[in-house]
C-alpha cells in the first residue's frame, strides 16, 4: 500500500515537473523567437516550421529524465523523514521512472513521425533510424524496435543518473564538488587521447577494442548495422546499473545539516 502512495506521489510530482519542462522549451524555442522577430521587424524571417524541425524536443526527455534520476535525494529525505523505508522508495521511483519512460518515448517517437520526418523530410531523426532502420523490411516492425531501442536509450541515461546521483551522495558535500570537478575533467582528457590516437595514429584500427565496438554496435561488412547486438548489450548494461543502484540505495544516508 505504502509503494502505491509513494509511487502517486513521485509520479505526479515528476510529470508536473516534465510538464513544466516542455512549456518552458516552447515557449523558449517557438514564442520568444516570434516576439523578438515581431519587435525587430523581421517577422517575415520567422519560420514556425523551422523552429519545430530542431532535435531540441526529442532531446529534451533525455536530459530530463537523466537529471531527475541524478538528482533524487531531496525526494529521498522527505520519505524517509515521513518514515518510507528505502526499499519502498526505491522499488516506487524504478516504477515511475519507467512510466515516464514509456510516456516520453511515446510523445518522442509521435513528434518524429509525424512532425520531424514531414518538415525534414528525412527519416534520420535519432540513432535508431540513423543506423539501423535499414535493417528491417516491414516499416511496422521498424517501428516496433525503433521503440524498443529508443526506449532502452532512456532506460540507460536513467539508470546511469541513478547510479551517479546514488553514488554522490554517500560523500560529503566538499567531496562531491571535487568528484563532480574532476571526473569531467578526466573524461574528456581521456575522450581527447582516445580520438588522436584513433583520427591522428589509428592505434585501434586492427585492435580488439575496435572489433568489441563494431560487434557491439551491429556493424557488418556489407556496411549495414544489426540492432540486436546494441539491443542485448543496452540490456545487460541496464541490468547491471540497476543491481548497482540497489546496492547504493541500501548504504544511503541522509546527511546531516
Amino acid at each position: 500500500m505504502k509503494t502505491n502512495k509513494v509511487t502517486k506521489f513521485l509520479f505526479r510530482k515528476q510529470i508536473i515537473g516534465l510538464a513544466e519542462m516542455y512549456v518552458f522549451l516552447f515557449v523558449a524555442f517557438l514564442v520568444l523567437p516570434f516576439i523578438f522577430s515581431l519587435i525587430s521587424g523581421s517577422l517575415s524571417d520567422y519560420s514556425l516550421a523551422e523552429q519545430m524541425s530542431g532535435t531540441w524536443v526529442t532531446a529534451a526527455f533525455g536530459v530530463y529524465m537523466f537529471a531527475i534520476s541524478t538528482l533524487s535525494y531531496e525526494n529521498f529525505k522527505f520519505l524517509i523523514q515521513n518514515g518510507i523505508s528505502r526499499q519502498t522508495f526505491f522499488n516506487s521511483q524504478i516504477v515511475v521512472n519507467g512510466l515516464l519512460i514509456l510516456i516520453g518515448n511515446t510523445f518522442n517517437l509521435a513528434y518524429q513521425y509525424l512532425v520531424l520526418m514531414p518538415l525534414v523530410h528525412a527519416r534520420n531523426t535519432n540513432i535508431f533510424m540513423s543506423s539501423y532502420a535499414g535493417y528491417f523490411h516491414n516499416s511496422i516492425v521498424a517501428f516496433l524496435f525503433n521503440f524498443i531501442f529508443s526506449g532502452l536509450l532512456l532506460v540507460v541515461g536513467a539508470l546511469a543518473g541513478m547510479v551517479i546521483g546514488n553514488f554522490l551522495t554517500l560523500f560529503s558535500k566538499f567531496i562531491q564538488r571535487i568528484i563532480l570537478i574532476v571526473t569531467p575533467i578526466v573524461g574528456y582528457i581521456t575522450l581527447m587521447y582516445a580520438a588522436s590516437r584513433v583520427i591522428l595514429h589509428h592505434d585501434f584500427e586492427m585492435t580488439w577494442v575496435a572489433n568489441f565496438a563494431k560487434f557491439v554496435l551491429g556493424y557488418r561488412s556489407t556496411g549495414s548495422y544489426d540492432p540486436f547486438p546494441m539491443i542485448v548489450a543496452m540490456i545487460v548494461v541496464s541490468a547491471i546499473m540497476l543491481l548497482i543502484v540497489r546496492y547504493l540505495f541500501s548504504k544511503k544516508q541522509l546527511k546531516r545539516e
